[in-house]
């Protein structure tokens, strides 16, 4: 499993990842072993990229909270 693939499952399942997530989503992400360009992805909402970044050829479904305004 890829590390975005382990911190998205850990996000659904540990209340105080997913607030922090909600805080400063770019430095969680970091800090949890993601890439610039998995972070970008996330941050951009292309769900294509995700898809293709994770290696989930099913796209395991993954509510991706990001900052639209970015």
């Amino acid at each position: 499993m890829s590390d975005m693939n382990t911190f998205f499952t850990q996000l659904g399942t540990d209340a105080a990842l997913l607030e922090a997530y909600k805080l400063d989503p770019r430095a969680v992400m970091k800090s949890n072993g993601l890439t610039q360009e998995e972070i970008e992805a996330v941050m951009s909402g292309d769900k294509a990229r995700v898809s293709q970044l994770s290696g989930d050829k099913e796209m395991a479904m993954y509510m991706i909270i990001s900052n639209p305004t970015e």
